[in-house]
C-alpha cells in the first residue's frame, strides 16, 4: 500500500494532468503536438536570449522524459509500450504548461505563486501581512524518491532562505531561494545540509519558474504547514 502511495503521489507531481483515455499512443501524439506547436510560439515571441535559453534547457528536458518513460516499461498490470507512453504524455502535458509560463516570465513582481522547474519539483510562495510561507514537494527519478519541506522563509529583498535543525544530530539544513539573472524571474534553490530532509535520490535544488497564482485553499494549507 506504501507503495501505491508513493506513485500515486508521483504521478501527482510529474504529471498532475494525466489522463485516462484515450490511448496512451493517441495521448502521447496529442501532447507533444501541442509541445511542438508551443515551442514554435516562444521562437516568434521570446527575446533571441531567452529563447535560447528555452532552447538548451528542453533538449535537456526531452533526454529526461524519454529517460523517466522508459523506466516506466513492466510494471504489473500494462504493456511496457502503455507505460511508457502514459508516462511521456503527462510528462509531456505538465512541460507544455512550463514552456506557457515563459510568455509572461519575469513579469510578476514579488516571491508569491506556484513554481515547477519541470522535472517533479513543485513550490508554493504565500505571504501573509509581512510573512512569507513555503511549501516545496519534489519526486525525482525513475523510482520516484520524494521529499517535502516547508515552513517560514526569512526574506531579504528579492532572496529567501530556510534553516531547520535536525532533531538527531542538531545539524542545521539551509534552503537559500536567490532570483535567476536571465530575466525569467525564476527561482533558484540551493540546499545545504538537507539530505536527511528527503530521499536517497531526491534532491530540492533546481530552477523554478513561476506557473501563476497559489490558489485560495492551498494558501491555507501552506501557511498552516499541512504538507502531507
Amino acid at each position: 500500500m506504501k507503495q501505491l502511495a508513493v506513485i500515486s503521489l508521483a504521478v501527482t507531481l510529474l504529471c498532475p494532468n494525466l489522463f485516462s483515455e484515450p490511448s496512451a499512443k493517441e495521448q502521447f501524439e496529442t501532447q507533444d503536438n501541442v509541445l511542438n506547436r508551443v515551442y514554435g510560439e516562444l521562437k516568434k515571441e521570446l527575446e533571441a536570449y531567452q529563447f535560447a535559453i528555452v532552447q538548451k534547457e528542453q533538449r535537456d528536458w526531452v533526454e529526461y522524459r524519454d529517460y523517466i518513460s522508459e523506466a516506466q516499461r513492466g510494471y504489473e498490470g500494462t504493456s511496457d509500450e502503455e507505460a511508457q507512453l502514459e508516462m511521456a504524455a503527462g510528462l509531456t502535458e505538465s512541460r507544455v504548461q512550463w514552456l506557457q509560463a515563459w510568455k509572461t516570465a519575469g513579469e510578476h513582481e514579488g516571491l508569491e505563486g506556484e513554481y515547477r522547474d519541470s522535472y517533479g519539483g513543485f513550490l508554493q510562495i504565500v505571504k501573509e501581512g509581512d510573512q512569507h510561507y513555503f511549501a516545496l514537494h519534489v519526486v525525482r527519478g525513475p523510482s520516484f524518491h520524494l521529499g517535502i519541506i516547508g515552513g517560514k522563509l526569512r526574506v531579504n529583498g528579492h532572496s529567501a532562505w530556510f534553516e531547520t535543525r535536525d532533531e538527531h544530530d542538531g545539524k542545521e539544513a539551509w534552503l537559500t531561494f536567490v532570483p535567476k539573472e536571465d530575466g525569467s524571474g525564476r527561482i533558484r534553490i540551493v540546499s545545504e545540509n538537507a539530505r536527511h530532509l528527503h530521499g536517497a535520490r531526491a534532491y530540492f535544488d533546481g530552477s523554478y519558474l513561476r506557473l501563476g497564482e497559489v490558489s485560495a485553499e492551498d494558501r491555507k494549507r501552506v501557511i498552516s504547514g499541512e504538507l502531507e
